[in-house]
């Protein structure tokens, strides 16, 4: 079974989500508003994919890619997000994202994004 952590500031999105992955047969780790939230849970946390959004009030979320992946490299990562910029996906990309996920989506594309990204 997957260990996924979800982080995004928008609560409603992380639960809906949550919703899904656990009625599709995946384990939510936990669930993260930012980065402090994120690496203050990571540790020992078993996760395997993290969900992450780009765009936060205070903080850039390529910045907690980074950060994380020079942490926990071994970790994937599907990017979350609504802005369809070429910059963002390549700079993403850069950073070690393994794919990128755009808002809205449906069941199947979130599905069959975390499928793509977890092989």
């Amino acid at each position: 079974m997957l260990k996924i952590a979800l982080v995004d500031d928008s609560v409603i999105l992380r639960s809906a989500i949550k919703n899904v992955l656990e009625s599709s047969g995946f384990k939510v780790v936990f669930e993260a508003g930012g980065s402090a939230e994120l690496f203050s849970k990571i540790e020992n946390s078993g996760v395997e994919l993290i969900l992450l959004d780009i765009f936060f009030p205070t903080e850039n979320g390529l910045d907690i890619l980074a950060k994380l992946k020079k942490h926990m490299p071994q970790v994937k990562v599907l990017i979350v997000t609504g802005l369809r910029q070429d910059t963002i996906l390549e700079e993403a990309q850069r950073l070690g994202a393994d794919g990128v996920l755009y808002k809205p989506f449906d069941t199947d594309e979130l599905l069959s994004a975390i499928q793509r990204v977890s092989r």
